[in-house]
């Protein structure tokens, strides 16, 4: 017995034993007190300043592309680091919302705010035209989609991926987008599509332009007439598609 009790006396004493992990410095560095615990998300300086330097970014391209759009379109359309996607991508967006918002407005203008508009009606006119709905929304894919893959096929050196020719091609429709959000307004009244109508193909013109100077980037073209070909063979090529489309109920 007292050899057990000098064997395991040592072990009481030893410092070792006496250092738990309540009390040793290892065991104090919690998440809670660590400061590597406490660099959470919302207060991580690096994650802070690079979203604050996105939205810098971001802020200075589209001042510079409304003061400039020709030379807001070439900054995007020669960036080979794919560094205007999230703003391409946060444009699309609008654009799909703004289809969306149209046409449920729509609906709900005749169906549920009509003189004989019910919510009920309302429902059944949304589940009744679903599949038009849904063509709506994917008409703009299919055109941005056809209108970039052409480009990037059509490009000389593929220096750029294929996400640089995608964000350029969806700047270029910044015209269109904005006359979508403006057609909201005939929502309040017929009597100003009229308006909105002339701006809207104002708007058509400015895209068009736009476009053919961020494919012209995108490609590295620097031959004007040769350029102006390829730009028609790819216009050439999006207008069989749309035409193909139209028998589908997709008007692009």
């Amino acid at each position: 017995m007292e050899d057990n009790n000098n064997f395991q006396q040592p072990m009481a004493n030893n410092p070792a034993g006496n250092n738990p992990a309540g009390n040793n410095p290892a065991g104090n560095n919690q998440a809670g007190n660590n400061p590597a615990g406490n660099n959470q998300v919302g207060n991580n300086p690096a994650r802070n300043n690079n979203f604050n330097g996105e939205a810098k970014k971001s802020k200075g391209f589209i001042s510079t592309f409304f003061k400039s759009p020709l030379e807001g379109i070439k900054t995007a359309a020669t960036d080979a680091k794919g560094t205007f996607f999230k703003i391409a991508i946060i444009i699309f967006v609008i654009w799909i919302a703004t289809i969306l918002v149209s046409n449920i407005a729509s609906l709900a203008t005749r169906n549920l705010f009509g003189v004989y508009g019910s919510f009920e009606y309302f429902i059944k006119s949304i589940v009744s035209n679903i599949f038009t709905l849904i063509k709506e929304l994917i008409a703009p894919v299919i055109l941005i989609a056809a209108t970039s893959g052409l480009a990037y096929a059509f490009m000389k050196n593929k220096n750029k991926s294929f996400l640089s020719v995608l964000s350029a091609i969806i700047i270029a429709k910044v015209p269109v987008i904005i006359a979508e959000i403006v057609n909201l307004l005939t929502l309040f009244g017929s009597g100003i599509s009229k308006i909105t109508t002339y701006f809207s193909s104002f708007c058509t013109i400015l895209s068009t332009v736009l476009l053919y100077f961020a494919i012209k980037h995108a490609t590295n073209e620097s031959e004007d007439e040769y350029y102006f070909w390829k730009y028609v063979l790819i216009i050439g090529i999006i207008t069989i598609i749309r035409f193909v489309l139209s028998y589908l109920g997709i008007y692009i």
